[in-house]
Parts: C-alpha cells; structure tokens; sequence
C-alpha cells in the first residue's frame, strides 16, 4: 500500500494505491491522521479528498482507518471526502452503511470542486 499526498486549492489530496487491509491499515491510519494533523496546526485547515481509483479491496481495518481520519478531520473544523471508488470498495462502503456518513464523490476533480 502506498500513500501520495497532493496540495490543490487549499485541499490535500491522498492517493491511496494496493489494497486497503489489515497488513496496510496501521501505516496508512498514521499517514491520514498525521497528516490531517499537520495540515490543521500548520496550514490551518485539514480539508482532505482520499483518492480511492487504485484501491481494489478493502476490508473492516481499512474502513476503521477512513472513519478515524474523518472524525479526526471534523475534530479539526474540516472534513474528509472519497472519490474515485472502485466497484468492489463502493459495495463495502454502502453495505455498511458508511456511505451515509463520508460524502463521496465519482472523481478527483468533483471532491476537489465540493469544497468550493
């Protein structure tokens, strides 16, 4: 699993790339909520898109680590969006209901322009 992370209009974007699972999950929750750490007490803001386009499977340990970067984003006065979800992931998110609780959006450039 690798974690990328972009600066557009005052938005970090991460771009996850593997499989969002339990041998991924701790190195990724570190890299998201650090980051959204960072931005908050540095930049001032922690509006954050999680690309999602290369991430095939994700499992109960990769959704823990989304809902624990977006309360930690919320906490901090910003939010955390997905985009790009592909099929499989989509049907995890909207079978547990997670989809009802992060917004998500088709691509990078509509998560991007959801914050303006």
């Amino acid at each position: 699993m690798e974690l990328q992370t972009v600066q557009t209009r005052g938005v970090t974007v991460v771009v996850l790339t593997g499989d969002l699972d339990l041998s991924a999950a701790e190195h990724i929750k570190h890299g998201l909520t650090g980051l959204i750490l960072a931005d908050c007490i540095e930049k001032g803001h922690s509006k954050v898109v999680v690309d999602l386009g290369a991430v095939p499977f994700i499992d109960s340990s990769g959704l823990a680590v989304l809902v624990a970067a977006m309360k930690q984003a919320r906490a901090t006065g910003g939010d955390l969006r997905l985009c790009a979800l592909q099929d499989e992931v989509w049907s995890v998110l909207e079978m547990t209901g997670l989809t009802n609780h992060i917004v998500v959006h088709g691509d990078r450039q509509e998560a991007l322009s959801s914050w303006e």
